[in-house]
């Protein structure tokens, strides 16, 4: 099975979709693929990077019902599905020629952020060096572990309110969303659950070949599955498996080493506090209650479950406050920096000091400099119109003058 999907290389082209790179880590009845769209075929508004799922043909039930359960979530904490381009519907599973022959697929949201199982297993402090076994896994702080968890109870929540059971609740299922500017940001990553691939609709009884659950996180209802007196399978079974991974978080071991601990109804997990005493009794009980081994005496719903976890005290997250405050002490000490640069270079230079000009002492008018007025002559034959003013207002400079007397016109015969 896997070797036929190893025969898929980068290059080769499915559809409208073009393979970059597969993920690793997957089963054999399907790979993921992180896939570019071809340009043809990109939309505005929806991303070119993508994640293709690819399954052989005998799987085609599985992967055309696993689309059809994405295709009705619309919650952040659930993986999104996006229809194919090219068709005048909504289509969200196709059949491909491939090298192997034909397989089906579908497109949903590419989550490169790492997964839970690669949290708890990484080594990201100073004592996980000096940790006795090297494959021990690593407990997570109570901040993170109530974040996680109540992101997980609001996804469990939204996909029964759907009739969907995910019945695959695992650290490898949950991923985790990439954000930008990380560093600014909560300690608690943003969770995405992923992988449908055996979920199953309530309204509808189990058919086609639907695969296993793991069995390490599987209820005792969903591992007797095939003897004909166990309980029926319901939204119950992945509220037991939410709280095995809680559990694993809180404590760095699963509560049931082995699959006949699981379904032996006298075995009882060791409880949180014996392993872990700095955790609140309140959360304590709410993880054994989820793991209870009838399902009557777990929660009745994963929005009871969220709700009780909301009850639980949050400490306060340093981290992140640490971290922002010393973003925002280098930012302030970077702007000074460069706010003293830029005065310090615009401090004009000092000019040297000259000996004064000499003063010039402006010269008043005298006699000689002041302009010759000609008064006018007026000829006795002139007349003042009527209606003017016989005399104008004064001038600020008025000159004297002696008027010349006028002189007789001669007259003939005198």
């Amino acid at each position: 099975m896997s070797e036929a999907l190893d025969c898929i290389q980068p290059g080769d082209r499915a559809g409208p979709y073009c393979i970059l790179r597969r993920f690793p880590g997957r089963s054999g009845m399907a790979a993921v693929f992180e896939v570019n769209v071809r340009q043809k075929y990109r939309q505005p508004g929806l991303p070119h990077r993508l994640a293709l799922k690819v399954a052989r043909e005998e799987y085609q039930a599985a992967l055309v019902a696993e689309a059809d359960f994405l295709s009705r979530f619309d919650n952040p904490n659930v993986v999104r599905i996006f229809p194919l381009p090219g068709y005048h519907r909504p289509v969200y599973a196709a059949r491909e020629q491939f090298r192997f022959g034909w397989g089906w697929y579908y497109a949903m949201e590419l989550l490169d952020g790492g997964s839970l199982e690669r949290h708890l297993t990484r080594r990201s402090t100073v004592t996980d060096l000096f940790r006795p076994t090297a494959g021990e896994e690593r407990r997570l702080n109570l901040l993170e572990t109530l974040g996680i968890a109540r992101q997980m109870a609001a996804a469990l929540q939204h996909i029964h309110e759907r009739s969907v059971i995910n019945l695959d609740v695992k650290p490898g299922n949950v991923l985790f969303r990439r954000r930008n500017f990380k560093f600014l940001r909560a300690s608690v990553p943003q969770v995405v659950l992923c992988d449908f691939g055996i979920a199953r609709d309530l309204r509808y009884l189990r058919a086609g070949l639907l695969g296993v659950a793991t069995p390490e996180y599987a209820s005792p209802e969903q591992a007797l599955e095939s003897n004909p007196h166990a309980q029926p399978v319901d939204a119950r079974s992945d509220i037991f498996s939410l709280g095995i991974v809680i559990y694993e978080m809180l404590a760095g071991s699963l509560p049931f080493d082995s699959v006949g601990r699981v379904v032996d109804l006298a075995y009882t997990p060791p409880p949180i506090r014996q392993l872990r005493p700095s955790i609140p009794p309140l959360l304590e009980k709410i993880v054994m209650q989820a793991l209870a081994k009838e399902p009557a005496y777990r929660f009745r719903s994963a929005n009871e479950m969220r709700a009780a976890l909301e009850q639980v005290p949050t400490p306060p997250d340093w981290g992140t406050a640490a971290r922002r405050t010393f973003a925002g002490i280098a930012l302030t000490t970077a702007l000074a920096a460069s706010g003293w640069g830029i005065r310090s270079r615009l401090v004009l230079p000092t000019p040297t000091p000259t000996a004064a000009p000499p003063a010039t002492v402006e010269m008043m008018p005298t006699a000689t400099n002041l302009p010759t007025i000609v008064p006018e002559t007026r000829r006795p034959t002139d007349t003042v119109p009527a209606g003017l003013p016989t005399s104008t207002p004064a001038p600020t400079y008025t000159p004297t003058f002696t008027p010349r007397p006028l002189t007789p016109t001669p007259t003939s015969g005198g």
